[in-house]
């Protein structure tokens, strides 16, 4: 039998979701060090983990559909990673289901695990308890994200922040009823501007489609704004700021497991479950985002409480 190497991860969830799976990965890493790690997802969040975690990608719509099916015909690559695989981890799919028994029949005695993407409502705890407590069949998997996630909570990614890098805000979301008013947004900007602050608006490609021109434009009245065109330019727009700002959405996220400072801003949703990790990370919150004043945004940028 030909040596497994691989470990591989499906995920098929929202921006922020994926980025609180990251710990996995990263623990996959450590746990197996001779190993290939690779996520299946679609192909601009693949990228952007091949730049952020130096691990490797697949796209999901290159043929891996064909697990969903009663009788799968997987094309060469899928079949040869799979049947390369020792370890594959899914969020893609329940226990028991249809595809858990391709991938086994795939892979040929893999160590399966398939994960829920998401709490059930009445779990208290944090995205990533949540994880953890999903893990506890398996003792190794569940120390080494363990150890993972207090690193990242301590240290971040390791990136540096620039302390002359402008403070980067990102007004827009995937849901816009977890979007604070964009006018408190401008409001924030121009107050920075007024101390001294350089400040850059980022927009991706939901507020480029939806969002009116006139929305943009008043954006580009208070300061520069960046319209990116992929997870790897706000990674590295991410990567430039010494503060980031933003709503409970994925750039926010991102930021937070860099170790970029980050201000997340909520309203109804419960920041206790969905707050991003890493080690510089505040809150804003209100009962609804329209109570969050632009001057508390603006102690929780200055770093006080």
């Amino acid at each position: 039998m030909a040596l497994k190497r691989n470990v591989l991860i499906f995920h098929s969830g929202a921006l922020g979701d994926f980025v609180l799976s990251w710990p996995l990965a990263l623990a996959a890493g450590r746990l197996f060090a001779q190993s290939r790690v690779f996520y299946v997802t679609s192909k601009q969040k693949g990228l952007l983990a091949e730049k952020a975690l130096r691990l490797e990608s697949i796209d999901a719509e290159n043929g891996w559909h064909s697990l969903f099916a009663e009788k799968p015909n997987l094309p060469d690559i899928p079949a040869r990673l799979l049947a390369g695989a020792h370890s594959i981890v899914s969020f893609v799919a329940e226990p028991g289901s249809v595809w858990e028994r391709n991938v086994r029949q795939a892979s040929d005695g893999a160590d399966v695990l398939c994960l829920a993407a998401h709490p059930p409502a009445d779990f208290t705890g944090h995205h990533t308890d949540f994880l953890l407590r999903q893990l506890s069949p398996s003792v190794i998997w569940q120390q080494g994200v363990t150890q993972l996630l207090a690193s990242l909570n301590a240290r971040g990614l390791g990136h540096v922040a620039p302390a002359g890098g402008p403070i980067v805000i990102h007004p827009g979301g995937g849901s816009p009823a977890k979007c604070w008013p964009l006018a408190k947004f401008i409001e924030l900007a121009a107050a920075l501007k007024a101390a001294g602050r350089g400040v850059r608006f980022v927009i991706g490609e939901v507020e480029q489609e939806r969002w009116p021109a006139a929305d943009i434009a008043a954006l580009r009245e208070v300061a520069d704004v960046d319209s990116l065109a992929s997870l790897t330019d706000l990674l590295d727009r991410l990567k430039s700021a010494s503060t980031f700002v933003g709503n409970d959405s994925g750039p926010g996220h991102i930021a937070g497991i860099l170790g970029v400072p980050t201000v997340s801003l909520f309203g109804s949703t419960d920041p206790t479950r969905w707050r991003p990790i890493g080690p510089k990370v505040s809150v804003v919150q209100a009962e609804t985002l329209n109570e969050i004043a632009v001057e508390q945004v603006l102690k929780a940028v200055a770093g006080e409480d």
